[in-house]
């Protein structure tokens, strides 16, 4: 109620404007941790501690990331949910390129999240799993037909009506140690992934045409040592219309 409450009262409000000037341009942008205080604004984190606890939001960040030699490093915890940042983005047809350090024995997570059309709810649009030897497309799916009593009972009881599944997977082969170029394409459903100016992956997603409201990034280690990955150099714009 409070929500609805605040989004009414800002789009009767003449004072307030969506478009405003002050207002972040989420449709194209670059960051290249350079600046601490910049990185803090614009990202947020969320992430499991060793304890267990479910921490998420900007003030969270230090648990899991830090700015070290000018590129941002993550730490992830063992036998806990993946660490993950995310920013704020906006458009359909859009790319994602960045460098990637991936957690020795461990993998890097990345992609869109927006309204899912299949799902009914903000959640995956197109993601990707990345370790030293494969690369994986993940999506999602409804457990059951949305009018069922099923997915009734689901929503009753407060879990989620969805199917996580491993679209596609090919082989690739990538050292832990080094730096790699990635990037990261959604043109209507399809998702097409280069590693290294070589394409990797093309997948047709069930929702990767929503509109993206998040780019995510998470890592995870082998499951028993701590593990870390690194980013640098990410930079976010629209896809050019196809002539």
């Amino acid at each position: 109620m409070k929500t609805h409450i605040l989004l009414t009262a800002l789009l009767l409000s003449p004072l307030v404007s969506l478009h405003s000037a002050d207002k972040p341009d989420t449709s194209r942008w670059k960051e290249d941790f350079s600046d601490e205080a910049a990185f803090l604004k614009n990202w947020s984190a969320y992430g499991m501690t060793p304890d267990g606890k479910w921490l998420s939001g900007p003030g969270t960040m230090h648990h899991w990331w830090q700015i070290q030699d000018g590129a941002l490093r993550g730490q992830h915890a063992p036998k806990t949910h993946g660490s993950g940042l995310q920013h704020a983005v906006a458009g359909k047809d859009v790319r994602l390129s960045l460098r990637l350090k991936l957690p020795a024995g461990g993998a890097a997570y990345i992609g869109f999240n927006g309204p899912n059309p299949i799902l009914g709810f903000n959640f995956h649009l197109a993601f990707v799993k990345i370790t030293k030897t494969s690369i994986e497309a993940l999506d999602e799916d409804v457990l059951f037909p949305k009018e069922s009593q099923e997915a009734a009972e689901l929503k009753k009881n407060g879990k989620a009506n969805r199917k996580p599944f491993i679209g596609m997977t090919e082989k690739i082969a990538l050292s832990p140690d080094d730096w790699h170029h990635l990037t990261f394409e959604t043109r209507a459903k399809t998702l097409t992934v280069f590693i290294d100016g070589k394409q990797a992956l093309t997948y047709e997603t069930k929702a990767g045409d929503a509109p993206k409201m998040t780019a995510q990034f998470s890592l995870s280690g082998n499951g028993k040592d701590i593990g870390f990955g690194w980013y640098d150099d990410i930079s976010f714009e629209p896809l050019e219309a196809k002539k």
